[in-house]
């Protein structure tokens, strides 16, 4: 159950948000937001933004727990505020749902329990402030096929959301992973393989090093687990 909590999809989310393709610039950016004090603000676009830096960098940079699970928390607190001041903005609920969510992997099953009836709240709002968005369906996705049935937990739901993701944006690699390990956890490898393919052809046009330092490598991965050589990828 823990495991629908961790939301990878958040680390791509924003592309207008966060525009920067390198991690060392996005540590910039947030050092002066933070010495800035715009955690503080009543300016929803930098509550966005600094919501979505510690998002992306807790999901894509940070090795150290402790330093992910402070970035997630922080996220969601700040995501908390541009709720506040609009509750009505999809990117605010997603950027909150990301970061609670993430932070309450990390802080293992009670906290992931206690998070799972609120993030359900927030994405499907989300939904319905933004019935195309890429993310949420990947998150209703991760959710239905993660949790057990008593709590909510349906196979058929879950892989019907993760297509409609995949077929919202090709380039969406979080969702083509787990599209990919919902095949291969339902006897279907050569399916699986041909997304974990995608994933290695397909990089997204913004954020590849997020890309680089997570999906791809676990696409490569998956390929070798199930016996399945790589095609060959764009340059790295």
């Amino acid at each position: 159950m823990i495991g629908v909590l961790s939301l990878p999809c958040g680390a791509l989310r924003g592309e207008d948000l966060i525009d920067q393709q390198y991690p060392e610039d996005l540590e910039r950016e947030l050092a002066s937001l933070v010495m800035e004090g715009a955690a503080n603000s009543t300016d929803l676009t930098r509550l966005l933004r600094l919501a979505g830096l510690y998002l992306d960098l807790g999901y894509g940079l940070y090795v150290d727990r402790e330093q992910k699970l402070a970035a997630f928390q922080e996220g969601a607190r700040v995501a908390q505020k541009a709720l506040d001041l609009r509750e009505s903005s999809a990117d605010t609920h997603f950027l909150y749902a990301a970061n609670l969510g993430s932070a309450a992997e990390l802080e293992g099953l009670v906290a992931a329990a206690l998070t799972i009836k609120k993030l359900k709240e927030h994405v499907h709002r989300l939904l319905e402030l933004d019935p195309q968005n890429v993310q949420a369906h990947h998150m209703l996705g991760r959710m239905y096929e993660e949790l057990p049935w008593v709590l909510g937990g349906d196979q058929e739901a879950a892989v019907e959301h993760l297509l409609k993701a995949v077929s919202l944006d090709d380039h969406y690699a979080p969702a083509r992973l787990d599209l990919g390990k919902w095949y291969l956890k339902h006897g279907h490898p050569q399916e699986a393989a041909k997304e974990f393919l995608k994933v290695l052809e397909m990089p997204p046009l913004k954020k590849q090093w997020i890309w680089e330092r997570i999906h791809r490598p676990q696409a490569q991965i998956l390929l070798r687990q199930i016996g399945v050589s790589e095609s060959p990828g764009p340059p790295g």
